[in-house]
């Protein structure tokens, strides 16, 4: 066809088609060393909002960000992804969720994971749950000396806190589920990928003792094969606007600082949850107790996003007719998975509604 449209012959095509691909490929290589180096020019951006370290449990910490004299009586504990950095989510100064949280008045405690290695492959599943992440929220309770608190959970940190209110509900006052996947046999490219008959997590788990970082983003970047690709041509239509510029390397700096995903909870997670779909069977067990999300009764606000290819809005917005909440909705916004949180648009599109809502349902006990 391309030979009829040039009228040149089909060898002489062929030769400039392998040309013109090898051209690109090393443009792409050139800008993508550059892109590189660019990202690793200062680390130090992000993560700017002022916070202190209240509590810590190995290499766990609880932050708490510096809030107004009076903030919102009942604070929030954010709960991020533990396949991923927290600083997502407070990006840079302007980009981030934390910091116009805190300047809504709400009093913001956030759950950073830490950096895994290979003395942390026996944690389990469970114990990030009934272990470090219980703990936090009674560091956040005793701090605060509110009785239930507010969880927000972004991506699989939302799977945790649907987890969690399931099994210790008395503590928690709101629920904001971002991004987080519930049902895992829905119709996205992971469920596929990671199906029993296709993927053999005990293989992966005792040759290597984790899913390696490199790896996992790898396979996240097979999600969107030409995602890379539009970014550095989106850097370069940019390069005009350092502002713009500085905020897109702090996210793509972001993106390429992966943390494996270690032994035995990564076990657990692949099994339990993407293979069998055990949480939204009502079949889960954590710390010896079947997670029955119809025991969650507390507001519950349901954040997905249209492009979402790690937790397709039908694998989470499930969640919202299976708890007994009476307070319950769903917001739906354009974008992708990482872009609704902390891409160009968050700011007016997503924190706005989050803070809203929690500020609405933030009071004191007596007042309700």
């Amino acid at each position: 066809m391309l030979s009829r449209l040039w009228g040149l012959p089909s060898a002489t095509t062929n030769a400039m088609l392998q040309t013109l691909q090898r051209e690109l490929e090393r443009m792409q290589d050139r800008f993508g060393t550059v892109y590189k180096l660019m990202l690793r020019g200062d680390p130090q951006q992000v993560a700017q909002t002022p916070a202190d370290e209240v509590y810590t449990e190995g290499k766990v910490r609880l932050l708490r960000y510096r809030a107004a004299e009076h903030p919102a009586p009942v604070p929030v504990l954010i709960v991020p992804s533990l396949m991923n950095r927290y600083y997502l989510l407070d990006l840079v100064p302007g980009r981030s969720l934390t910091e116009y949280l805190v300047g809504r008045g709400l009093d913001v405690f956030l759950l950073d994971w830490g950096i895994p290695g290979p003395e942390d492959r026996a944690t389990t599943f469970d114990q990030y749950i009934t272990g470090a992440l219980r703990r936090a929220t009674q560091r956040v309770r005793s701090i605060t000396g509110q009785e239930r608190i507010s969880l927000l959970g972004y991506s699989m940190g939302g799977t945790f806190t649907a987890i969690f209110a399931a099994l210790y509900g008395r503590y928690v006052a709101n629920l904001v589920q971002l991004a987080a996947p519930i049902d895992f046999h829905d119709d996205g490219i992971l469920s596929q990928w990671t199906r029993k008959e296709r993927f053999n997590v005990d293989l992966v788990v005792d040759t290597l003792g984790a899913m390696p970082a490199a790896l996992m983003q790898a396979s996240f970047r097979m999600l969107k094969p030409t995602h890379q690709i539009a970014q550095q041509i989106a850097l370069a239509d940019q390069f005009g606007d350092m502002d713009a510029v500085q905020d897109f390397l702090a996210l793509q700096f972001w993106l390429d600082d992966n943390i494996p995903f270690l032994g035995e909870a990564y076990r657990t997670y692949i099994k339990d949850c993407y293979q069998e779909n055990y949480l939204v069977q009502g079949k889960l067990v954590v710390g010896g107790r079947r997670v029955d999300l119809s025991q969650i009764d507390a507001p519950l606000l349901t954040v997905v996003a249209t492009r979402d290819v790690i937790s397709p809005p039908a694998s989470a917005t499930v969640l919202n007719d299976l708890v007994a909440s009476p307070d319950r909705s769903i917001l739906e916004l354009t974008g992708g998975h990482t872009s609704i949180v902390a891409g160009h648009e968050a700011a007016t599109q997503l924190w706005p509604q989050i803070a809203d809502w929690l500020l609405e349902r933030s009071h004191e006990p007596d007042e309700s």
